[in-house]
């Protein structure tokens, strides 16, 4: 009887902490929080990559330029057609405007006309202005094909900060990779050499080894455990740069697919600097910027000719704020039209300065992009060179893995059978460590490198 009484209470208490645990959950969440019952999803390269261009604060930035150098080509249009002004003006006088008295002599008689007005002190005008360009020297079809430039210099930019931003995104995603990866390490390090230490003080308790072989082990155990304490940090700092870029909170759970494997690079160097020269958005850009000081050499020699407009004018006049006429005006409305030609044909030679400045700002410029397509021919070799330099440490850091491997399993079945001290233990397990760190440095960096030549080429694919 006393036992089923225990048990009973038994039970009861675990009735009682139950409720008590789920009560917490409604009372602090309201229901089971999600991550109590799905994984976070691991996001692959591509939506990564897709998530970061639509929050990233750049490529919005960039996609407004566009937009405002769309609006500053129509203002650039807008000047082929004709311009309305209005101005409403009035005037008064000190007096109003009069004649004196004029005199008619005649034979017989002299006729008198008295001194009269012949306007009003107020006068008030308003005028409709009409003004259509005909000929400006070119200057107004240079200036709307240089907007025109420069919406393209505007998309061109748009596609470069669009390239950075997806290599910032492909690095971070590497980066939090390698950091899991240098986790697993130092955990494989930790476990092993917690075994290592285990056996050391078995083969101590039973007097086979001196109390400094389980030292040593519990010291290098010591830094396998700081070793992960880091490696841990390190994909937590990982992680919060990620969550920066996706403009999320920096603490926001976040899993990635794991890419980080080998595949090789089929194109050759000449077909990279080929794919380079062809798509790399900053010789684009300074090509345009040629296109660009040509329109401004064409400008300035538009003041080498005359200008011709047509200007149309209709006008109310009157006496008082309404323009209604005055006493004085048989037609108070009336207009006229005019056609003007304007000519500055001399101005000491400003407009050959003018024109021979621009001349050199454009000599810069074809300089200037002789020098970037160098560049970039440049940097797609370094990364070339890089590529194929990550390619062969990976070979050489897989054999590595290997012999290291191979090493540290003889030296443990060399210290079970007592044949071997326990450093060469610790060392052959450092040195597998390394092994195991470079081998997975090797692939990040060759995807790092690939990715890089990428960038140098003027792609940016939503792979790697």
């Amino acid at each position: 009887m006393q036992k089923r009484l225990a048990l009973g209470n038994k039970w009861s208490s675990v009735i009682c902490l139950t409720l008590m645990v789920a009560l917490g959950f409604v009372l602090v969440g309201g229901a089971i929080p999600a991550w109590a019952e799905e994984k976070t999803k691991a996001l692959g390269l591509k939506e990564s990559v897709a998530l970061v261009l639509k929050a990233s604060p750049q490529v919005a930035s960039a996609a407004k330029g566009v937009e405002g150098a769309v609006w500053s080509r129509r203002q650039a249009g807008s000047q082929f057609l004709p311009t309305f002004g209005l101005t409403y003006s009035g005037t008064r006088l000190d007096r109003a405007p009069a004649v004196g008295a004029t005199y008619i002599p005649l034979p017989t008689f002299t006729i008198t006309i008295p001194a009269h007005d012949v306007g009003t002190r107020d006068n008030w005008q308003s005028k409709i202005t009409v003004t259509q360009p005909l000929f400006t020297g070119w200057a107004l079809t240079t200036a709307y094909q240089m907007a025109a430039i420069g919406v393209d210099l505007s998309k061109i930019s748009e596609v470069k900060t669009r390239l950075d931003v997806i290599f910032q995104a492909k690095q971070s995603y590497l980066n939090i990779i390698l950091a899991k990866k240098a986790t697993e390490v130092a955990n494989q390090a930790y476990a092993t050499n917690e075994a290592h230490l285990n056996d050391a003080r078995n083969f101590y308790e039973v007097g086979m080894v001196p109390k400094n072989q389980v030292l040593q082990a519990e010291a290098n155990l010591a830094q396998a455990a700081l070793a992960q304490i880091k490696a841990e940090n390190d994909v937590l700092l990982a992680k919060a740069s990620m969550n920066t870029l996706l403009r999320r909170d920096l603490a926001a759970d976040l899993e990635v697919e794991d890419i980080l494997l080998y595949k090789p690079f089929a194109n050759s160097l000449e077909e990279c600097q080929a794919q380079a020269l062809k798509t790399r958005p900053e010789i684009k850009a300074v090509e345009e910027s040629v296109l660009l000081d040509q329109k401004k050499v064409r400008l300035a020699q538009a003041d080498y000719f005359p200008t011709v407009a047509l200007i149309g004018n209709y006008y109310w006049k009157g006496d008082d704020w309404q323009v209604n006429g005055s006493p004085f005006l048989s037609e108070y409305r009336s207009w006229d039209v005019t056609a003007a030609l304007t000519w500055n044909f001399w101005e000491w030679g400003r407009t050959y300065d003018q024109v021979k400045a621009a001349q050199t700002v454009l000599a810069q410029a074809e300089y200037t992009l002789t020098q970037v397509k160098d560049g970039v021919t440049l940097d797609v070799k370094n990364g070339y060179i890089s590529l194929k330099e990550a390619e062969r440490a990976i070979v050489v850091a897989q054999k590595a893995v290997e012999s290291a491997e191979e090493n540290f399993r003889m030296s443990n079945e060399r210290y079970r059978e007592q044949v071997a001290t326990s450093t060469e233990v610790l060392d052959a397990l450092t040195l597998l460590t390394q092994a195991q760190t470079s081998r997975y440095q090797a692939l990040y960096g060759y995807n790092l490198a690939w990715i890089t030549l990428e960038r140098a080429m003027g792609m940016g694919r939503d792979d790697i």
